[in-house]
């Protein structure tokens, strides 16, 4: 009985081995040696890349200056959308609710670190056309101070940086208001 186990477990391993080596070659395409665009196994292509380049530039920011945010709150832009290659630096109030916008064009990440308020927080690179917002609520002992963040890409990668803030009262014209969810179920 020991002979069987043996000869059954050693055909199985031998089964599982082929499977192995066969099973990688099956189905699985790989883009040829530096293909990053128009290659059937990278995928499809947006509009506004090239065969030999992607995009440089940001397009125009999709998020309006003054818009309704989180909780049916008006916001409204206080440091403007900048760019850059090398490391910048930003200072600005601290709110009690504030949104930072972070985009990036290349490869790697896009990351911004505030210690004052201790935010941390990085986007991944790409085309650049969609910025990455993130609602912060800083602690009620740092509202009203000064902090300072920095913004740093991928050597090679481009940044995009925004501030946001939630708006003073009678700021016009004021957004619609984003419907609340109902809680009813069909």
């Amino acid at each position: 009985m020991n002979v069987r186990i043996q000869l059954s477990l050693r055909n199985s391993l031998a089964a599982c081995l082929c499977l192995a080596a066969v099973l990688p070659a099956v189905g699985c395409s790989a883009a040829p040696p530096g293909a990053r665009y128009n290659s059937s196994a990278v995928g499809p292509v947006p509009k506004h890349y090239t065969a030999t380049a992607a995009p440089t530039n940001f397009p125009s920011f999709p998020q309006p200056t003054t818009y309704t945010g989180r909780g049916n709150n008006v916001y409204t832009q206080v440091q403007k959308p900048q760019t850059g290659t090398a490391p910048g630096g930003f200072h600005f109030t601290v709110k009690p609710e504030m949104v930072f916008w972070l985009n990036c064009i290349g490869r790697g990440t896009a990351q911004m670190s505030s210690p004052g308020i201790a935010l941390k927080w990085s986007v991944a690179c790409g085309d650049g056309g969609s910025p990455a917002g993130i609602t912060f609520r800083a602690k009620a002992s740092a509202v009203g101070h000064r902090a300072f963040v920095v913004v740093t890409a991928t050597r090679g990668s481009k940044w995009e940086f925004r501030i946001d803030e939630i708006a003073p009262k009678g700021v016009k014209p004021a957004p619609d208001k984003i419907p609340a969810r109902s809680t009813t179920t069909a």
